[in-house]
This record gives structure tokens, C-alpha cells and sequence, in this order.
């Protein structure tokens, strides 16, 4: 019987093979420590697939760890891992 999927759920995985693919780029790259690996405001955007406003709220809020260098937005892989593990949410 197949499962139903909530579209959420198949956003999250999608998030997740994301982060793999990622990971495993930058390993080819020699950067072993995901600290090192950063993404952009854009990146992150494009990859929830949210808004600029909706990702400002969310480090407004503090869900989210960032740094910012002249204006611009910069957040790291284990961050985002970090947060995606903080909101997943069990299955019942």
C-alpha cells in the first residue's frame, strides 16, 4: 500500500539530500570541517524555498545562526543542518 507523504516532509527530504550533495562537493574539495562550508542569503533562500523576508524573520527570531560581513548573509552547513535537527518534528 502506498503512503501518503505530507509535502512538507517531501520538502525536508529534498533539504536534506541537498545538504548531502553539498557535503560530499566540498569533501571532493578538501574541506573536511562542514564549518568551513558556507552558503550565501541566496543559496539559503533557494534551498527552503522561502522569502527574503520569511529568512530575516527567522534570524531575527534566532532559529537560525549567521554571520554578516559587510551586508552581506553567510550561513553554515552544520548550522543549517543544526536547525533542520532542531525543527524536524517525529512522525506519529
Amino acid at each position: 500500500m502506498k503512503e501518503n507523504i505530507h509535502p512538507f516532509m517531501v520538502s525536508m527530504y529534498s533539504l536534506e539530500a541537498k545538504i548531502d550533495q553539498l557535503t560530499r562537493e566540498f569533501r571532493i574539495r578538501q574541506i573536511k570541517d562542514p564549518t568551513f562550508i558556507l552558503l550565501d542569503n541566496a543559496d539559503f533562500i533557494q534551498m527552503f524555498r522561502i522569502s527574503a523576508k520569511t529568512a530575516q524573520t527567522w534570524r531575527e527570531e534566532g532559529l537560525i545562526e549567521y554571520a554578516q560581513v559587510k551586508g552581506k548573509i553567510y550561513y553554515s552547513l552544520k548550522d543549517i543542518k543544526g536547525f533542520i535537527n532542531r525543527h524536524r518534528k517525529s512522525r506519529r
